[in-house]
């Protein structure tokens, strides 16, 4: 019998050798392509999933973003000089606004109702109103609104201009409201009717003259000691009365007379 040969041992033993992909060159890039595609979803995935809150909240503020861009740009009727900022038309409200604002009045100008009543404050007001300075209720009480015609009477009478209602303001202002009914031809008749009224009295003109003097002298008002009992001097006497607290009747009198005299001495 032939001897057999000896079989190959697994050192000697060549390696089969590997078959090669079917489709050249193309293929590989393609397969190699198709394996990185899939490593790159593996990886996103592993990352979604260890911040499921993050990526949840960019999601919907991604969804969010598109359906309000969405509607400002395709879905608003007509055009929008602002069409991301600006959903809807606000110049009718605003108009309306303007509108509401110009026809509301004023509020009322009025007096503090904290205030007590005074009469003196009231009688104030009642002949401002009547001579068109006070326009608001006549309540006795300071406050704004008699303040203003106060002040307003004064600046137009070229008084002192303080706004307080004062003995003296009283008088002024009946001295301003008398005047006004006085017809200017008949000044001269008043004036003749003072003086003999004066006379009358025997030394009635003398009184008359040294109280004109005593009111220039205290600075009551600007008189000439004529001795003529006329309407300024009626009321430079009502205004000493006031301050003086005696009767306010603008009539000369011996009483008058002395408080000028004591006041001359005293200063």
């Amino acid at each position: 019998m032939p001897a057999r040969k000896p079989a190959p041992s697994a050192k000697t033993r060549k390696p089969a050798a590997r078959r090669k992909p079917s489709g050249g060159l193309a293929g590989q890039v393609a397969l190699l392509g198709a394996r990185a595609s899939l490593a790159g979803l593996a990886a996103g995935a592993r990352i979604v999933a260890a911040r499921p809150a993050l990526f949840g909240g960019i999601a919907v503020f991604s969804v969010s973003a598109g359906l309000v861009a969405d509607n400002a740009l395709n879905r608003q009727a007509g055009p929008h000089r602002h069409p991301m900022l600006v959903t809807r038309d606000v110049e009718p409200q605003a108009t309306a606004t303007r509108t509401a604002v110009q026809k509301a009045k004023p509020a009322p100008i009025g007096n503090d109702p904290r205030i007590v009543a005074f009469p003196l404050v009231r009688e104030v007001q009642s002949l401002l109103a009547d001579q068109g300075y006070y326009k608001a209720e006549v309540d006795g009480r300071a406050g704004q609104a008699t303040d203003m015609a106060i002040r307003a009477f004064q600046t137009e009478r070229g008084l002192r201009v303080d706004g307080m209602a004062t003995p003296l303001l009283l008088t002024q202002i009946r001295a301003a409201g008398h005047a006004e009914e006085i017809d200017p031809t008949q000044v001269a008749s008043l004036e003749t009717a003072g003086v003999a009224s004066d006379a009358s009295q025997g030394s009635g003109s003398d009184l008359v003259r040294q109280i004109q003097a005593g009111l220039a002298d205290a600075k009551v008002a600007d008189l000439q000691a004529d001795g003529i009992l006329g309407e300024r001097t009626k009321a430079a006497i009502r205004t000493f009365q006031a301050l003086e607290s005696l009767d306010v009747t603008g009539e000369p009198s011996q009483q008058v007379l002395d408080r000028l005299r004591a006041i001359a001495v005293g200063g």
